[in-house]
C-alpha cells in the first residue's frame, strides 16, 4: 500500500501543483510548470516500470535460519525432498542470472579519465593532410583521391546480413571461400550499378558472442572482405560504431553487454539523460582494439599489394544526435573526443567522420540558433569547454527529392572546417508517392552533394534475429531498388543510368559550385557557355553547376583556350565545365515532350530571351536529365582538344580509347532526342544518319551542330587537330543493362606530360542483366539467365572472366546487329544452363516439439521470493505476479522464450464461475492450456511520431509495447481458460494437474537510438496473474495469514512457473536461433505426406494442428546445374513460420493474408551442385482455423523467379 501511495503521489502532486498555478495566475511560467509535471509523470511511470523488472536490481539471497525453516515446514505439507529440489532450482536460476548480469565490482575497468587527462582537441585528432594529402585530401567541394576530384557514391554493404556461415557444429576452414564468393558477387553487382564506394558497418555483437570472445574468421573475416574491396577497386567508409544504427537489434551492441544492467549503454542513464560511464567506455575501448587491428593496413593512404588500401574514412558511432527534443545538446562533451582519441591511438590515419541524426534543415532551426548563441556566451565566460567535432560532420537526409534542401544555406553553417557535405545516410521515401532512388541521387548531385551513401538500396533478408523490433515485426517496409536475389527493378535501372551519367562528367561535377554563388569572370579566347536555362521549366527545376579549376599547374593543353597571360588556377574565378540538372516532372502529362535548351555564351551577343543560341531535345523516360557544356575531349593529349560547347543529348558513359579519342554512349532519338554543339569545324563519319550544320558566332568562331536522326548507330566526330569522339546511339534495352568499367582509384597513373590520368571509363557492355566488367577490361556475368547477345565497347579485346561467355558463332566478332561493324565493338553470347523447375524434394519429414522433454528452469515470482525470505529493500514496490528475472537475465535473447505453469486444483479451490489468466508479454504470445490452443495476444505499437520529439515520448507512454523508446508497464491481456481447466474429484488429495504452456515471440531488443534507453526493456513474459481460485487455508498454517492482502497472494504462490530457451551467449552465432531448445533435434522425425497443389513446380499444403503445439518440417532440395537459378520458397497461411537453410535462420513469415518469399539459394548467392537442407518451424492460433476444420492450411511452393512467386495461383 505504501508503494501505491508513493507512486500515486509522484504523479498527482506535480499535476496538482500545475493545476493550482493555473487557478492562481497565468503567464509564461505556466509552460515551465507543465513541462516539469510531464517530465515528473514520465519519471514516475519509468521508475514504476523499472522496479517491476528484477533485472534492474540485485536480489539478495539470504540463507534460511533454522527457525524460518521450521516455520516453513509447519506451513506446508510438501515433502522435504521436493522443497530441496525447488530450492536448488531457484538458486540455480539466481546463479545463471548473476553470470549474465555480473556485478560491477567483479570487473576490472580501465578508467577513461586518464585517457582524457590530456587535452583532446580538434587539432590533436585532426587528419594530417600535409602528410597524406597526396593520397587523400578534401575541401568544401569534394574529396580528392590521388589528386583527382572524386565522387563518393556509396551504398551500404552489411556483410553480416549475407547468409554465408554454416551452423556452429559445422565450422570449418572452407567457409571463408564460400563467404568470399558470396561477397564478391554482391560487390560486383554493386559496382556494375555505378557505385564506387561501400559503407561497411562493423557489427560488434556479430563478432563477439560472449564477453572476451571475438571471432574474425569465416563469414566474419573482415580483413578478407577489405582485401576483396581493394581487388575490385571499391572505396570503403568504415563505420566501426559501436552503435551502428536503429535498424539492428540492440543497435549492434553484443548481448553480453546489454545484459549487464550496471553499464549505461551509450552513457544513457535514462532516456534523453546521459551520465558518463567508465565501464561502458572501457567496453568501447576493447571493441576498438579488436576492430582497429583488422582495419590496419587497409587505409587508402597506405600502399599495399593491391596498390592502395580501400578505407577512405572511418565513421565514429552513428546517429550521435547533437540535440534532443528540446534543442538541448544530448551527446556528452567527451563522448566523441574519447572515440576519436582511441581511433588515433590505434593508428587509424584516414579522416574521422560522424553521422548526426539531425535533418540538415535543423541546422537552421530557431532552437539550434538559440542554443548555439547560448553556448557561445557560456564558452566566452569559460563555463563550458570548447566543442569537439571530427574531421567531417556528416548527417542524415530522407527523401530529398520530395523535400529539397537548400544545401548552400546549410553549407554556410557546416563548412567552417572546409570539409565537404557528407550524407552518410541518404534515405529513400517510405511513401508510395515519395521520390524514387534515381530521383534521390539526381537531386542530391544537383544540390552539390558530392558524397553520400544509400542505406537501403540493396534489399537484404531479415537474416536471423539481427533486425530491430520495428523491422522484425514486419511493420517497417523498406523500399529497395535491388531484391535479395539480385533482380533489378525499374528504379535500379534508372539509378544506374543516373550514376553512369554523373560519373561520365565527374571531372566537371565533383569539384563544382552552383552558378550564381559568386561572381564569375571567364576570360577565354573562344566563346564558352556560362549559363543554361530551359523553356517551360522554372528556375528551380534547372540546377546549373560549374567546374572548379582545382589544379594550380594546369597542362599546356588547357592554356591554349585562355589568354596566354592568364594561367589556369591562378585566378580562382576561372571555370570551364558547365553541367545542368534538369527536372521536368513539373511539366503536365499532356504537354509537348520537346524542350528548348537556352545557352548563353561569355563575351557574346544574347537575344531577347537572354540566350545566345538554343538546342532542342527531350528528357527521356525518367523526365529528368544531366546535360554538359564546355566539355573537353582528349584533354590529356598534346593536341588541341575537341570541345563540346553545349549539348541537349545526355551522355551516359565516356570511355577513354586513346589519349586523342573517346567514345560516348547516348540514347537513340526515340528514347531521348537531342543535339550536340561542337566548337570549330568538325567532320562526321560513320554509318549512323547524322545531319551536320556549320555556323559562325561571336569572336569569328565557328561551331558545328550535330543532329542525329532516329535509329541506333555509330558516328565519329573529329576536329581538324585530330582529336575525335565516337558516339554510340543505343536503344532502351541496351541502356537498361549498361555496365561501365571505370578506372579505379588504385589504378590512377601519371602521364608523360606530368598530368594524372583522367577518371574516364575504359570499357562498357550491355545485353543482359548480371554483367560485370572490371577496370582491367575483364567481362564476367554473375547470373546468366538465358541466351543473350553481349556487346562490349573497348579499344582492346576484353578478357572473358567466365566460361559462360563465348564469341558469337553467328557473326563476326566486330559485327553487331544494330550498330554494324566497328573495331571498338566486340560481340559475344551468353551460354548458360537451362533453368530447371524443381518438381520434387526428398526426405520430407515432420515432428512435434515435446513440452516434457524441454530443459525447464524454475522461474520465481515476487510472491515466491517473499515466501523464501528473499525480501529486498524495494520489494514493496513490486507486484506479486511479476517475475523476479526476465528472459534476458538468463541469456534467452533469441526470438522465442517458453514458459510453463503447473497448478493442481480441487473443486473447493474455485472461487468464481470463471478462471482467468492475465498475461503481460512482449511481444506476441501463444497460449496452450492442457493441450488446448487458446490463441494469443500481441502487444506491439509502431511509433508514428518523429523520433526524438515530445510527441514520440507521449505516444510511447500512451501505448504499451512501443517499437522504440519508453514502454509503459500496461498491456495485460486476460484469457478465459475456464473450459480448458481440470478439477479433481473431492476425494482426490493432490488435485488435478493443469499445465499451461506459453510461447512468447520477441521482436528483439530495443536499439538504444534517438536518445532512448530501451535496449534493456523487458522481453518475454513480464507478469502473470491467476484469478478465480484460491488456496487459502489449504496446507497452510492459519496463524501466518495476517491480512487479506496475504490471502490473495496464495494463489500466486502455488502456481509454479518455469522457463526455458536458448542461451545465445553460448552460441557460435548468437543471432541464429529461434529460441526453441530442440531446434537442432535429430530424433522424433517421421515421414510426412505431401499434398501437392496445381503448380508447375513442387508445392504442398500442410495442415497445421494448432492444438498439437509447435511443429517442424524438413526436406532436401535437389542439386541444380545452374548456380544462379534463384529458388524461392513461397509461404501462404495465417501462422508463424521460421525458415532455415543449411542450419542458417533465413527468414520469418508472419500470420497474414499476404505471401512471404524466402530466397533459399541461387541468384547472386550461388550454391551450385549441392543439396540444400530446408527446415521449417510452425505454430498458430485457433482463431485462424480454416472454416469447418480444426487446422490452419499452410501452402508451400518452390518457384524459380520472383515474378512467378508473385503470380502463382492454386
Amino acid at each position: 500500500m505504501a508503494g501505491i501511495l508513493l507512486e500515486s503521489g509522484m504523479v498527482l502532486v506535480p499535476v496538482a501543483c500545475a493545476a493550482l498555478y493555473v487557478i492562481v495566475t497565468s503567464n509564461a511560467l505556466l509552460t515551465i510548470f507543465l513541462i516539469v509535471a510531464a517530465v515528473t509523470i514520465s519519471a514516475g511511470m519509468r521508475l514504476r516500470y523499472h522496479y517491476s523488472s528484477g533485472a534492474q536490481t540485485d536480489l539478495v539471497i539470504t540463507h534460511d535460519h533454522p527457525t524460518a525453516q521450521a516455520s516453513r515446514q509447519r506451513s506446508t505439507s510438501r515433502s522435504s525432498s521436493e522443497a530441496d529440489r525447488e530450492e536448488h532450482e531457484f538458486r540455480q536460476t539466481v546463479n545463471d542470472a548473476r553470470d549474465h548480469c555480473s556485478n560491477a565490482g567483479n570487473e576490472i575497468v580501465r578508467r577513461s579519465g586518464p585517457l582524457l587527462s590530456e587535452a583532446v582537441t580538434c587539432d590533436s585528432t585532426k587528419y594530417d593532410m600535409e602528410l597524406y594529402g597526396s593520397a587523400l585530401s578534401y575541401d568544401h567541394r569534394c574529396f580528392y583521391i590521388c589528386g583527382q576530384p572524386t565522387w563518393i557514391l556509396a551504398a551500404d554493404f552489411d556483410y553480416w546480413r549475407i547468409p554465408v556461415e554454416f551452423a556452429e557444429s559445422e565450422k570449418m576452414a572452407g567457409i571463408s571461400e564460400q563467404a568470399k564468393d558470396a561477397w564478391k558477387r554482391a560487390l560486383q553487382q554493386l559496382q556494375s550499378l555505378g557505385f564506387n564506394t561501400v559503407r561497411i558497418r562493423f557489427h560488434w555483437g556479430f563478432h563477439s558472442p560472449s564477453k572476451g570472445q571475438y571471432d574474425f574468421s569465416g563469414g566474419r573475416d573482415v580483413s578478407a572482405l577489405l582485401d576483396l574491396c581493394e581487388q575490385l577497386g571499391i572505396l570503403v567508409i568504415a563505420c566501426i560504431g559501436p552503435f551502428i544504427g536503429d535498424d539492428v537489434q540492440g543497435g549492434g551492441y553484443p548481448f553480453w553487454l546489454i545484459q549487464r544492467d550496471h553499464i549505461r549503454l551509450r552513457h544513457l542513464w535514462r532516456s534523453n539523460v546521459k551520465v558518463w560511464d567508465d565501464q561502458f567506455a572501457a567496453a568501447e575501448a576493447e571493441w576498438y582494439d579488436k576492430i582497429s587491428s583488422m582495419l590496419a593496413g587497409h587505409e587508402v593512404v597506405v600502399k599495399n599489394s593491391h596498390g592502395r588500401g580501400c578505407i577512405m574514412a572511418v565513421q565514429l558511432e552513428n546517429h550521435l544526435s547533437a540535440r534532443n527534443m528540446l534543442g538541448l545538446p544530448l551527446a556528452l562533451h567527451d563522448e566523441t573526443r574519447l572515440l576519436a582519441r582511441m581511433a588515433r591511438e590505434r593508428v587509424l590515419r584516414v579522416p574521422l567522420v560522424t553521422n548526426n541524426l539531425v535533418w540538415p534543415s535543423s541546422f537552421l532551426s530557431l532552437a539550434t540558433r538559440l542554443w548555439t548563441t547560448i553556448e557561445k556566451k557560456l564558452r566566452a565566460y569559460r563555463l563550458i569547454k570548447e566543442p569537439y567535432h571530427a574531421d567531417i560532420s556528416g548527417f542524415t537526409i530522407r527523401d530529398i527529392a520530395k523535400d529539397p534542401i537548400d544545401m548552400d544555406s546549410i553549407a554556410r553553417v557546416t563548412r567552417g572546417d572546409n570539409s565537404p557535405m557528407l550524407a552518410l545516410e541518404l534515405h529513400g521515401s517510405h511513401d508510395k508517392d515519395g521520390g524514387s532512388y534515381s530521383d534521390q541521387i539526381e537531386t542530391a548531385l544537383g544540390q552539390g552533394l558530392s558524397a553520400f551513401s544509400l542505406p537501403s538500396f540493396f534489399k537484404r533478408q531479415c537474416l536471423g534475429n539481427l533486425d530491430s523490433p520495428l523491422r522484425a515485426s514486419g511493420a517497417d517496409i523498406v523500399n529497395s531498388a535491388v531484391d535479395e536475389d539480385g533482380s533489378l527493378s525499374a528504379d535500379s535501372r534508372s539509378s544506374r543510368l543516373v550514376l553512369h551519367a554523373a560519373r561520365a562528367l565527374e571531372s566537371l561535377l565533383a569539384a563544382s559550385d552552383p552558378v550564381g554563388s559568386r561572381p564569375w569572370i571567364l576570360r577565354a579566347r573562344h566563346p564558352a557557355v556560362r549559363g543554361i536555362s530551359v523553356n517551360k521549366l522554372s528556375q528551380a527545376a534547372v540546377q546549373v553547376r560549374r567546374q572548379w579549376e582545382y589544379s594550380s599547374t594546369a597542362p599546356s593543353l588547357k592554356k591554349s583556350l585562355y589568354e596566354p597571360d592568364q594561367p589556369v588556377g591562378v585566378d580562382e574565378n576561372n571555370q570551364l565545365g558547365i553541367v545542368a540538372f534538369v527536372d521536368g516532372r513539373e511539366l503536365p502529362a499532356d504537354s509537348e515532350r520537346e524542350l528548348a535548351f537556352l545557352f548563353s555564351l561569355a563575351d557574346a551577343p544574347i537575344s531577347r530571351t537572354g540566350s545566345s543560341f538554343a538546342l532542342t531535345g527531350t528528357l527521356g523516360p525518367r523526365k529528368r536529365g544531366i546535360f554538359a557544356a564546355n566539355l573537353l575531349v582528349a584533354e590529356s593529349s598534346a593536341l588541341e582538344p575537341l570541345v563540346l560547347a553545349a549539348s541537349s543529348k545526355e551522355i551516359y558513359a565516356r570511355l577513354s580509347l586513346t589519349q586523342e579519342s573517346e567514345a560516348w554512349i547516348c540514347a537513340e532519338e526515340s528514347v531521348q532526342s537531342g543535339q550536340l554543339f561542337f566548337l570549330g569545324e568538325c567532320t562526321v563519319s560513320g554509318h549512323a544518319e547524322v545531319e551536320v550544320v556549320s555556323v559562325e558566332h561571336a569572336k569569328d568562331s565557328k561551331f558545328s551542330f550535330v543532329i542525329p536522326k532516329p535509329g541506333p548507330g555509330v558516328f565519329r566526330v573529329s576536329s581538324n587537330a585530330g582529336a575525335s569522339v565516337t558516339v554510340l546511339l543505343v536503344d532502351q534495352q541496351a541502356l537498361d543493362t549498361l555496365v561501365v568499367a571505370y578506372r579505379t582509384y588504385n589504378r590512377i597513373t601519371t602521364l608523360s606530360n606530368g598530368s594524372t590520368q583522367t577518371a574516364l571509363a575504359t570499357a562498357a557492355a550491355w545485353g543482359t542483366d548480371g554483367l560485370s566488367i572490371s577496370g582491367t577490361n575483364t567481362v564476367d556475368i554473375l547470373c546468366p539467365s538465358d541466351k543473350s547477345e553481349i556487346v562490349v565497347v573497348s579499344q582492346q579485346q576484353p578478357q572473358l572472366g567466365s566460361t559462360k561467355l563465348l564469341p558469337n558463332p553467328d557473326s563476326d566478332i566486330h559485327v553487331t546487329a544494330d550498330l554494324g561493324q566497328h573495331d571498338i565493338l566486340w560481340n559475344y553470347v551468353v551460354h548458360s544452363e537451362q533453368s530447371e523447375a524443381i518438381t520434387s524434394v526428398s526426405g520430407f519429414e515432420r515432428r512435434t516439439t515435446s513440452w516434457d522433454n524441454l530443459p525447464w528452469k524454475l522461474l520465481p515470482t515476487m510472491a515466491d521470493l517473499e515466501t523464501m525470505d528473499e525480501i529486498n529493500i524495494m520489494s514493496w514496490q513490486r507486484d506479486l505476479g511479476t517475475f523476479a528475472y526476465q528472459a534476458a537475465d538468463l541469456g534467452f535473447n533469441a526470438s522465442h522464450v517458453l514458459y510453463r505453469c503447473q497448478v493442481r486444483l480441487k473443486p473447493k479451490h474455485v472461487t468464481s464461475r470463471r478462471i482467468l489468466l492475465q498475461l503481460n508479454v512482449r511481444h506476441r504470445c501463444t497460449l496452450w492450456v492442457n493441450g488446448t490452443n487458446m490463441s494469443g495476444h500481441q502487444t506491439f505499437h509502431v511509433q508514428h511520431s518523429r523520433p526524438g520529439t515530445v510527441s514520440s515520448l507521449v505516444e510511447s507512454m500512451r501505448n504499451p509495447g512501443a517499437s522504440a523508446g519508453a514502454d509503459r508497464w500496461g498491456g495485460t491481456f486476460t484469457f478465459d481458460v475456464t473450459n480448458a481447466m481440470r478439477l479433481s474429484s473431492a476425494e482426490d488429495e493432490e488435485g488435478a494437474l493443469n499445465e499451461v504452456h506459453i510461447v512468447v515471440e520477441s521482436f528483439g531488443a530495443g536499439t538504444q537510438a534517438n536518445g532512448n534507453n530501451d535496449a534493456r526493456t523487458p522481453r518475454g513474459l513480464i507478469s502473470a496473474y491467476w484469478h478465480g481460485f484460491n488456496f487459502v487455508g489449504e496446507d497452510h498454517d492459519d496463524s501466518e495469514i495476517h491480512d487479506h492482502e496475504h490471502d490473495k497472494r496464495t494463489d500466486q504462490m502455488r502456481a509454479k512457473w518455469e522457463i526455458c530457451g536458448v542461451d545465445v551467449t553460448k552460441m557460435f552465432n548468437p543471432y541464429n536461433s529461434s529460441g526453441f531448445p530442440d531446434e537442432t533435434a535429430q530424433a522424433g522425425w517421421t515421414a510426412a505426406v505431401e499434398h501437392p497443389l496445381v503448380l508447375p513446380e513442387w508445392s504442398t499444403r500442410v495442415q497445421l494442428n494448432v492444438d498439437a503445439g509447435v511443429q517442424w518440417l524438413r526436406w532436401q532440395l535437389p542439386a541444380t546445374k545452374n548456380d544462379c537459378q534463384p529458388v524461392h520458397l513461397r509461404i501462404r497461411g495465417k501462422a508463424v513460420v521460421y525458415v532455415w537453410v543449411n542450419g542458417i535462420l533465413l527468414s520469418k513469415h508472419r500470420p497474414s493474408d499476404s505471401d512471404s518469399l524466402v530466397l533459399l539459394c541461387g541468384g547472386c548467392r550461388g550454391h551450385a551442385g549441392s543439396q540444400d537442407s530446408v527446415k521449417l518451424m510452425m505454430y498458430g492460433w485457433i482463431k485462424d482455423l480454416d472454416t469447418n476444420k480444426n487446422s490452419i492450411p499452410i501452402e508451400l511452393s518452390l518457384v524459380s523467379s520472383r515474378e512467378g512467386a508473385r503470380h502463382s495461383k492454386d
